[in-house]
């Protein structure tokens, strides 16, 4: 069934016994009474034009379903077991095959060829609370693995320096993010209305009581006024489920050149592209199951006030009597104005529909790439000091995104014994968009208590005010909450982190003890969110060179207490308490 069909299966069900009643009839007129020749006549003047209202009532019907709008910034991934066993402070190490990731200029300290893999697994809970009671969450939980990073590592000597290759595969952002709620809502809209016209009719009629018979002719002109007061209601519930998904990688070839004993740089150029090792594009899905009621109840007062004119001839009949026959007596055209008159009818019309729909959003980011470096630079100070410094530049991700929206609502009877209509609406659109991604960079240092005993510090700042989406033929917007880019600033974010290794040393192995800490902040509409974190790490050496293998594992715990305020922005008050756990484990071979 169409739309317009649908409105017309409403509108009878609705206004039926009024719309029938006003068909059927006139409203009540007015009389006056005449002298015809010694008799009193009384003569009935109806209002001109039918009882139907000038205004009609709003039709009631399911309302345009939208859920609100999801947004999740994605989040720039680390590498690496040995630098996440010490919380990321890895600026100023950069002493394995992830340097790339950190600082290039740190590749310089690979003096054999060799190779790298690094696995990886998160599990992710998000608690949450609302503060609107239209809102109702809880609990979203969600996990996931992939290859984290992968690489070649070729040292060589040109121009009498030391220089080194990598070509290297890592995951750059993770989009990943589950939300699941529940949405209900009333809404009440209040709608009044005043109309007025004018109707004049002119009418001949005859009129005969066995005596006097007339041809009554009236010319009324009758000013109608109707107001309408109608509420409208709608009752809606929903379960809300989101879920995103998908990695952005980078291949990135890099290399650094010893240029002093002391004194490493290096650039890696990352040439970003969704995943080749995840299924499918990077996507987000929204689905709502809804249902509720809608109710109208209208009253239409409706005045009419007539007046005009009339005019009668006709004849008097007079019964034979006194041995006289029957006379008919002509009665000559007799004309005046009729008193005004004045009516007023009230009409109520109730009605209540049943409506059950399916919402679902999907959203795909083909073909997203771009490509963007990564500058380092090492400077070992002395024998118990070294300094890191890393420069990643601002890039521009282009590629299509899909939109693909589907909702489709059944609307019922009260008793739900019949289905009223049925409307499904689709909607496809494809747009070229960029998505800008900002400059990070970071400092660190690094102090060797000993051969053995390390600690390292890293300090680092994201311009996430410099992030910004754009689909083809709109403006920038802010990725955080869709409002044009620069209307709700998002602040930088910094970040602080800490690490130390003790390196315990066996007559048949070397096993490292890592551990750090850390603070950083995360892109959210009004402030950053805050996070903390702590990590623990090892590994073991195997063999010796060439030949030699390290195997590498680290734990991460993150947490952060009321954040993610900009997942469902609006009124709603979302705060939420993340906890996430990651597992790496990393393979490194010696050629």
């Amino acid at each position: 069934m169409s739309r317009r069909d649908l409105k017309k299966s409403l509108k009878r069900g609705i206004l039926l016994a009024a719309v029938f009643a006003a068909a059927a009839c006139r409203v009540r007129g007015g009389s006056f009474e005449v002298d015809v020749m010694g008799r009193r006549t009384t003569i009935q003047v109806n209002h001109a034009g039918l009882a139907a209202n000038l205004i009609t009532p709003a039709i009631p019907g399911a309302p345009g379903f939208g859920p609100p709008t999801i947004f999740s910034a994605p989040l720039p991934t680390g590498s690496g077991a040995r630098a996440l066993g010490l919380a990321g402070a890895f600026t100023a190490v950069a002493d394995d095959a992830t340097a790339a990731s950190w600082n290039p200029g740190g590749l310089t300290q690979l003096e054999r060829p060799e190779a790298s893999a690094v696995a990886r697994y998160t599990r992710e809970a998000n608690e949450h609370r609302s503060g609107n009671r239209e809102l109702r969450v809880g609990e979203d939980t969600f996990d996931g693995a992939g290859l984290n990073y992968f690489s070649l590592v070729w040292p060589f000597r040109f121009a009498h320096r030391n220089w080194v290759f990598s070509a290297n595969y890592q995951e750059a952002y993770d989009f990943t993010q589950k939300f699941t709620a529940d949405l209900s809502g009333v809404t009440v809209q209040s709608r009044r209305q005043a109309a007025s016209g004018t109707f004049r009719e002119r009418s001949t009629r005859n009129q005969n009581d066995g005596t006097v018979d007339l041809d009554v002719m009236t010319d009324v002109t009758t000013e109608t006024t109707s107001v309408l007061n109608q509420l409208l209601q709608t009752d809606l519930v929903s379960d809300l489920a989101f879920e995103q998904e998908g990695v952005l990688s980078a291949i990135s070839p890099a290399l650094a050149v010893q240029l002093t004993p002391k004194l490493s740089l290096g650039t890696a150029v990352n040439i970003y592209q969704h995943d080749l090792t995840q299924p499918g594009p990077i996507r987000s899905r929204t689905r709502a199951n809804y249902s509720g009621t809608t109710l109208s109840r209208a009253t239409i007062t409706t005045t009419r006030s007539s007046s005009g004119t009339y005019s009668y001839e006709g004849v008097v009949h007079l019964p034979a009597g006194g041995g006289l026959p029957p006379v008919d007596i002509p009665v000559p055209e007799t004309s005046g104005a009729f008193p005004p008159f004045t009516d007023t009818e009230t009409r109520t019309a109730q009605s209540r529909y049943v409506f059950e729909g399916t919402y679902e959003e999907e959203n795909e980011y083909d073909d997203l790439c771009g490509v963007n470096a990564t500058l380092g630079m090492l400077w070992t100070v002395n024998r118990y000091l070294g300094v890191g410094l890393s420069v990643d530049l601002p890039w521009t991700a282009a590629g299509r995104q899909t939109r693909h929206i589907r909702n489709s609502v059944t609307t019922y009877n009260q008793a739900r014994t019949a289905a009223v209509g049925a409307e499904l609406t689709e909607e496809r659109i494809t747009r070229d968009i960029d998505f800008h991604f900002p400059l990070y960079w970071s400092a660190g240092a690094l102090w060797r208590w000993s051969n053995r005993l390390y600690t390292t510090l890293d300090v680092s700042e994201t311009l996430w005010s410099d992030f910004w989406y754009r689909a083809d033929g709109v403006g920038k917007i802010n990725p955080l909450d869709g409002s044009p880019y620069g209307q709700n600033r998002i602040d930088d974010c910094w970040a602080v982190r800490a690490g130390v290794e003790y390196l315990c040393v066996l007559s048949w192995t070397e096993i490292p003890l890592r551990g750090g800490v850390s603070w950083e902040q995360r892109p959210a509409v009004g402030a950053p969110d805050e996070y903390w974190g702590v990590s623990l790490g090892s590994g073991i050496s195997l063999g010796r060179d060439p030949g030699r293998v390290i195997l590498d594992a680290a734990y991460l715990y993150t947490w952060g207490d009321d954040v993610l305020g900009s997942l469902v922005p609006g009124p709603y008050g979302l705060r939420s308490d993340v906890t996430k756990h990651q597992g790496y484990v990393s393979c490194i071979w010696h050629f």
